[in-house]
């Protein structure tokens, strides 16, 4: 045997050797349900891009679907209750959706005739304030007016930010809202058939589908109700605590208060800061100060107290899971993820807890 038959033999041996030992490894159990687990998670990730991205290509059209079905899901028992009047479900259907477009008129009617009856004298007191922190720091190289200028700055970015949040121009706001109307109107009608379609192919079985979907519905219901609530507890505690402390504009204040309730946590800190603005423009650092201590009260113990009674068990979160959902979706989707993010959580919980009971799905 030559010497390269040999170099040939002894590489086929350690190649062998090596075949033999690589078959005869077996890795941990862990660590492949680990790998398989993250390779499950890379690909749900990427179709949640790709399907938030296809939404946002379609955000005129997404967004009012998806405000039409939140206010589909609270309004259709109203409808539901008109039809087992004998009311025709279309007449019944259009007579809600009046009722409904009514209530958000005659609300955003409410606070703006609040505001702008008093917008005067909150600008005086704006302007207190403004003037009380220039001749309490008076080292600072900017004047009262300088402070003024930003502050109407300010307010007017964070008014184009929220409302560009939302639509991209008046027009598209004047388009949307006349798609989510006729949506709305589509699905109060035809609620239950397209209820019993959409469960019929989630590619579950027909009962588990409708439970999800009847858990979904739920969660949103209750989350409308029990933030109701929670505002209207909040704005009698402010609206007490500003009575109590002279602040004015007691009842601008209270209805501030319980508007921005329905936006989870952003919604108290920018209804406490009006109060607290308010309160030190009219009686300095004192009352303000103690408006913020009543405001707190309000938004930490007298909520954590009224919640489990305002939310019950199907909407029981966290705080914490509801402050992290909540700052999330508003980093990603802002104000319509600080609204829904809540609700959708609780909806995927339930969710998740009704697949448990169904072999081969969780």
């Amino acid at each position: 045997m030559t010497g390269a038959d040999e170099g040939a033999s002894t590489h086929r041996g350690v190649a062998a050797a090596a075949q033999r030992g690589i078959a005869g490894f077996e890795t941990p159990t862990w660590f492949r349900t680990l790998g398989v687990g993250a390779w499950l998670t890379l690909g749900i990730a990427g179709v949640l891009a790709l399907v938030l991205f296809l939404i946002a290509l379609v955000a005129e059209v997404a967004i009012p679907l998806a405000i039409s079905a939140v206010l589909a899901a609270i309004l259709v028992p109203l409808a539901d209750r008109l039809e087992r009047w004998r009311v025709p479900r279309w007449l019944g259907a259009t007579l809600v959706l009046i009722i409904g477009i009514w209530l958000v008129v005659a609300t955003v009617a409410v606070v703006v005739s609040a505001i702008t009856s008093q917008s005067d004298e909150i600008w005086a007191r704006i302007q207190g304030s403004i003037q009380r922190v220039d001749n309490d720091s008076a080292p600072l190289d900017v004047t009262s007016d300088e402070l003024i200028g930003a502050a109407h700055e300010v307010v007017r970015l964070l008014t184009s930010g929220v409302l560009g949040s939302l639509f991209s121009s008046a027009s598209g706001f004047v388009v949307g809202t006349v798609l989510g109307i006729f949506m709305l109107l589509f699905l109060l009608k035809d609620w239950a058939q397209i209820t019993g379609w959409t469960s019929a192919h989630l590619g579950l079985p027909p009962e588990v589908g409708q439970n999800i979907l009847d858990g979904t519905v739920s969660a949103f219901r209750g989350y409308a109700a029990g933030l109701s609530l929670i505002g209207a507890a909040n704005a009698v505690v402010v609206a007490i605590g500003a009575v109590v402390l002279g602040v004015p504009l007691v009842g601008t204040i209270a209805l501030v208060s319980f508007i921005t309730s329905y936006v989870p946590y952003l919604g108290a800190f920018v209804a406490g800061a009006f109060a607290v603005l308010i309160a030190f423009g009219a009686g300095g650092l004192g009352v303000a100060i103690a408006m913020l201590a009543i405001v707190l009260l309000a938004n930490n113990t007298i909520q954590n107290l009224v919640e489990p009674f305002a939310f019950g068990t199907r909407l029981r979160l966290h705080p914490l899971v509801v402050l992290l959902t909540v700052t999330t979706g508003t980093m990603l989707f802002g104000v319509m993820g600080a609204i829904l993010a809540a609700p959708l959580t609780s909806a995927g919980v339930n969710a998740y807890h009704q697949l448990r009971g169904v072999n081969g799905y969780v």
